[in-house]
């Protein structure tokens, strides 16, 4: 019976150490993996804290970036994009998940990122909207450039500039140049012809000869005159012209104008009349520049009004530091549609007849100039065949 029980005792020690024993290395093993677990979750927290800061810094530059700017996948489908991108291209729905050249409605975006992604190389267009996403009718000019991410397996980037601003400035640069060789091509013909009839005729009569020089001298004050005009309009779309700002009284400024036009008003059987609301009315302004203004205004108005007709400079409002004059006339006028465009440099309504009655077009132009110089503004009403009235503002002394 001894016997037994000390067997038994010692089955169930060893049993014991041996359970003890194995439940220490389960214990060990627990705390190792407990270890390990803690280990990957501090590892996966720390990747999605990078993945958020990487995150949100792409965000941040995106959204902080003026160009417009796609992320796509293989498939040509938008990942993310910015706010510069759905603005440039007056996008309103979602843009991310839609493939891109649905969203850009241009065809030719499509093979640009695929040839990105199958090449690995760079590549760069121009688009050109004349959709409604030119506002005013223009069109819109956009320079696109594709890289690939990833070496080409990931997407691609785009990156979309809107040159519509350099490309508008190009083509006006192209207009002037063209009116400008216009606007000289003729005088220049004139005198070359000629000075070759002069040249190969010595005995011309002598009242020929002062007809043709009349011609040229008239045509070389058209030359002078337009050289003038483009000096002056160039120091001013500069900003080199600096305005000699004084009081100036309205009563004193339309003494002198009338002095200087009621001659020709008079000569051409038109009517010329000027009024002002109050005597003591002041304007703050160049004279000299302001002077100027009204004799482009004056000039047309009696180039393009008939004999018998009537022209009438004015002034209102005072009240609020700011006075707007007109001048009006009773001519030929200028269709609804065309009014808005008679301050562009060498914009011509009627080109025969402007060219007739002489100038060089930079007129108007000037006119506007120097009244947005003077910090006002300026705008023309007009039907055909009923006249024309340019209104300008400036402001008073009082300012």
């Amino acid at each position: 019976m001894t016997t037994t029980l000390i067997i038994s005792l010692a089955l169930l020690l060893i049993v014991s150490g041996a359970f003890y024993l194995h439940a220490r290395r389960a214990a060990a093993r627990t705390r190792q993996l407990t270890r390990q677990l803690d280990a990957e979750r501090r590892r996966l927290h720390t990747l999605d804290r990078r993945a958020d800061a990487e995150k949100f810094s792409l965000q941040t530059i995106l959204a902080s970036m003026a160009e417009g700017v796609i992320i796509s996948d293989r498939a040509g489908v938008i990942q993310a994009d910015n706010r510069a991108f759905r603005e440039m291209f007056a996008i309103r729905d979602q843009a991310v998940g839609r493939r891109a050249w649905e969203v850009l409605r241009q065809p030719e975006i499509m093979p640009l990122i695929t040839g990105v992604l199958s090449t690995g190389h760079p590549a760069e267009r121009e688009l050109v909207y004349e959709d409604l996403l030119a506002a005013g009718g223009r069109k819109k000019y956009v320079h696109v450039s594709v890289s690939a991410l990833g070496g080409g397996g990931d997407g691609a980037v785009a990156v979309f500039h809107d040159i519509s601003r350099v490309a508008q400035l190009e083509e006006s640069r192209q207009e002037f140049v063209a009116n400008v060789s216009h606007e000289l091509r003729t005088p220049l013909s004139i005198f070359h012809g000629y000075l070759e009839t002069l040249l190969d005729q010595p005995d011309l009569p002598v009242a020929e000869r002062q007809r043709i020089c009349q011609v040229m001298r008239r045509h070389s004050a058209r030359l002078n005159a337009l050289v003038d005009d483009l000096l002056t309009l160039s120091r001013m779309e500069s900003g080199q012209m600096r305005l000699h700002l004084a009081p100036l009284p309205v009563a004193r400024l339309f003494a002198q104008l009338r002095e200087d036009w009621a001659p020709r008003c008079t000569a051409r059987n038109c009517t010329l009349t000027f009024t002002a609301p109050d005597p003591a009315l002041t304007v703050t302004a160049d004279q000299f520049r302001l002077e100027q203004v009204f004799h482009n205004l004056l000039d047309n108005a009696l180039k393009y009004s008939d004999a018998g007709g009537a022209v009438s400079v004015g002034a209102s409002g005072g009240a609020r530091e700011v006075v707007e004059f007109y001048v009006r006339d009773t001519g030929i006028g200028i269709p609804g549609d065309k009014v808005g465009q008679i301050f562009q440099r060498f914009y011509r309504v009627d080109k025969a007849r402007s060219r007739d009655q002489g100038g060089t077009g930079l007129g108007l132009a000037i006119v506007k100039h120097i009244v947005q110089l003077h910090g006002g503004v300026i705008r023309a009403e007009s039907a055909l065949g009923k006249g024309t009235t340019v209104w300008f503002s400036i402001g008073t002394a009082e300012r």
